[in-house]
C-alpha cells in the first residue's frame, strides 16, 4: 500500500492534548470520553489496546461489547482487504455475494425456524425495525418492555428503554407497557429467589390483562442486561414469559445485540442458554467485530408481510460490512469462541468471588461466559449504589492498564464484556488490578 495516498492529516501523530482541542471546537457534547484524562487509543491486537504514548491496557469492555474477535486479527482484517479490492459498496437494490453468504450463515446458527434476515446498520435500528414488522404482522400496537432495560436510541427503541434514558419530559407513545426483570439484587416485589415464585415473569400477565386489550403485538427482552447493569434473570423467567406471551397471541423478540455470537458461553445466542426459542432475535455490535452492523432473524410467516415499502436502508446489507461478519461468524467457529467463553468466564468468576469476602463494596457479582458485572454498593444492607466510587475504581484501573465499561441505572455497576481472545494470564491480571482498586477506594472511604 503506498501510504503517501492517505491523506496526511490521518497519518499525522497527535498528542492527547490536540485531539481533545479539536473535540471540543467540532464535537457536540453528545460525543463524550471516559475518565478525567481520555484515552487516545492508537493501536491494538488481542485482548489489548494501546494509547499514543505506548501504554497498554487489557481491555475488558471491547469498545462496547463489540470487538469480540478482538483488536487485528488476522483472519478479519484478511477479510477486510480482500473485500475492499472487490466491492466496498452498493445497496441492497443489486444482488451481492458477502450479503447472500452471510444471510445463509445466519440461518445455519440462528435458533429453529428463524431462516430470514433483514441487514441495517445499528442494534437500535434493528429493534425499531423488528418491532415494526411485529406490529404490522398482528396489526396490533402494543408492545411490552421490561424494567431497566436499554434498546437503544431511535425515537421508539429509547422510548421502550428505561435505564434512564429519557432525557426530556415527554409522555410514553402510545402501546408501550413495561413489566418487571428479573432482578434478584434488587427484587421489585422485595422476594428472595427462588422461594418467590418468580413473581416478576408473572406479573406480565397482569400487565397484559389491565394495560392492553387483551393482546400484545411483542414482548421485547435482553437475555441479560447490559447498560441495565449486566442484570441475570434465572433461567424460568424466559420461560414464564414465553408462556405469557403465546397465551395471549404475542411475538418473542430477544434482543440479542450484546448476548449474541458466544458471548455468554455455550451457545450462539443468550436467550438459548434458557432453553427458549424465539420468534426474532435482534443483533448488533459483535455482529460485526467492529464494523457497523445489525440486523434481525426472524419466520418466514412474519418476513413475508415486511416489504421495501416497511422499511429500506442504503448502508444496510453493504458488501465490506457482511464480509466482515461472515469472518466474524467462522472465526467464532473455527477458533471454538463459544466453549472458551463458557470456560473463561468460569474461572473469571471464580477469581472474582474471593474479592466479595475481601470487600465490602462488593455487592453481587453476576452473570454468565464473557458477560459479567459487579455491583459497587456504599452500604451491604441498604444497597445504596456505590455510584461515585464506580468512577473512581475506573480511574485507577485505567492507570494500572485496565480498562472496564461502566454500566446500571446508577452508573454502579462494571461491565465485563471483553473480545473473546482474552488469555487466562490476562484474566488474571486484571483480577489483581480489581482488588488494587477496591482496596485503594475502600481506605479513602473511611
Amino acid at each position: 500500500m503506498n501510504e503517501n495516498l492517505v491523506p496526511k492529516d490521518l497519518r499525522k501523530v497527535y498528542t492527547n492534548e490536540e485531539i481533545l482541542s479539536i473535540e471540543q471546537k467540532h464535537m457536540i457534547p453528545a460525543v463524550t470520553h471516559y475518565y478525567q484524562n481520555p484515552i487516545l487509543i492508537v493501536g491494538g491486537d488481542g485482548a489489548v489496546v494501546n494509547d499514543n504514548n505506548g501504554k497498554q491496557y487489557i481491555d475488558l469492555f471491547s469498545g462496547i461489547c463489540t470487538k469480540i474477535t478482538g483488536h487485528h486479527h488476522p483472519k478479519f482484517i484478511a477479510t477486510l482487504k480482500w473485500q475492499i479490492d472487490q466491492l466496498i459498496y452498493t445497496s441492497s437494490l443489486y444482488s451481492t455475494v458477502p450479503y447472500a453468504v452471510l444471510s445463509q450463515k445466519l440461518a445455519q446458527i440462528a435458533p429453529f425456524g428463524l431462516t430470514q434476515t433483514f441487514i441495517v446498520n445499528s442494534g437500535s435500528e434493528a429493534n425499531e425495525s423488528a418491532l415494526f414488522m411485529a406490529r404490522k404482522y398482528k396489526k396490533n400496537p402494543y408492545i411490552v418492555a421490561c424494567t431497566h432495560a436499554y434498546h437503544g436510541r431511535t425515537q421508539l427503541t429509547r422510548e421502550i428503554s428505561s435505564a434512564g434514558w429519557r432525557t426530556i419530559p415527554e409522555s410514553h407513545p402510545p402501546g408501550i407497557r413495561f413489566t418487571p426483570y428479573g432482578y434478584c439484587y434488587r427484587c421489585s416485589f422485595g422476594k428472595i429467589y427462588p422461594d418467590c415464585d418468580t413473581e416478576c415473569a408473572r406479573y406480565l400477565r397482569e400487565v397484559i390483562r389491565t394495560q392492553t386489550n387483551n393482546a400484545i403485538a411483542a414482548f421485547i427482552v435482553e437475555p441479560i442486561q447490559g447498560v441495565g447493569g449486566i442484570i441475570q434473570p434465572p433461567p424460568e423467567f424466559f420461560q414464564i414469559t414465553y408462556e405469557i406471551v403465546k397465551e395471549y397471541d404475542g411475538i418473542y423478540i430477544a434482543d440479542e445485540v450484546q448476548t449474541g455470537f458466544g458471548r455468554t458461553g455455550d451457545h450462539w445466542w443468550g436467550i438459548q442458554n434458557a432453553k427458549v426459542n424465539p420468534d426474532i432475535i435482534t443483533i448488533a455490535k459483535g455482529f460485526g467485530s467492529g464494523i457497523p452492523i445489525a440486523g434481525f432473524l426472524t419466520r418466514p410467516e412474519y418476513a413475508a408481510e415486511y416489504t421495501t415499502t416497511d422499511s429500506f436502508t442504503t448502508f444496510g446489507g453493504n458488501p465490506l460490512s457482511c464480509a466482515a461478519a461472515v469472518a466474524v461468524i467462522e472465526i467464532i467457529q473455527e477458533e471454538q469462541y463459544l466453549k472458551k467463553a463458557t470456560t473463561l468466564g468460569e474461572k473469571f468468576k471464580t477469581l472474582l468471588q474471593p474479592l466479595i469476602a475481601k470487600h465490602d463494596i462488593v455487592g453481587e457479582i453476576r452473570g454468565q461466559g464473557m458477560m459479567l458485572g459487579i455491583e459497587l454498593v456504599r452500604d451491604r444492607d441498604s444497597k445504596e449504589p456505590a455510584t461515585q466510587e464506580m468512577l473512581k475504581v475506573m480511574e485507577i484501573c485505567r492507570q494500572n492498564g485496565l480498562l472496564i465499561g461502566k454500566g446500571g441505572i446508577d452508573g454502579n455497576v462494571i461491565r465485563i464484556q471483553p473480545p473473546l481472545e482474552l488469555t487466562h494470564e490476562q484474566t488474571e491480571k486484571a483480577c489483581e488490578i480489581l482488588d488494587l482498586a477496591f482496596t485503594e477506594v475502600e481506605n479513602a472511604m473511611g
